[in-house]
């Protein structure tokens, strides 16, 4: 059965997710997040050309490859940091950033993980 316009806007508001909290181990932080496509932001020059090879490598291989060297590790980062800004609907990356706080490296992997694989990634880390 063919999905309807409704389900459409439905989906397109985003799925509620527990992530790893900002500062304790059982802590947890609810966010609104979508999942968007690792081609359309680089379609869009969200990732500009130089991150394009990473990016790749990312999608094909998953997130442990880029992080060999430390050009490695800086691309990776950028990359997960504009598949945050991409993901993050409620909060935005812009109201955690306004507030004093940035994303955690643990939450930038889940929500990484998010966008690649849906909400059952996000098991594995609790």
């Amino acid at each position: 059965m063919a999905i309807t316009k409704e389900e459409l806007e439905k989906l397109s508001k985003g799925t509620t997710v527990k992530l790893s909290g900002f500062y304790y181990d059982n802590e947890e932080v609810e966010v609104v997040l979508k999942r968007p496509s690792i081609f359309k932001l680089i379609q869009d020059g969200e990732i500009p050309n130089e991150l394009l090879k990473v990016a790749g490598e990312l999608f094909d291989n998953g997130i442990n490859v880029s992080t060999k060297t430390e050009k490695g590790m800086d691309y990776t980062a950028q990359i997960l940091i504009q598949i945050a800004k991409a993901s993050l609907i409620s909060p935005t990356y812009q109201e955690i950033i306004d507030s004093g706080l940035n994303l955690t490296d643990l939450q930038l992997l889940q929500i990484y993980n998010f966008t690649q694989q849906g909400v059952r990634s996000l098991k594995s880390f609790r």
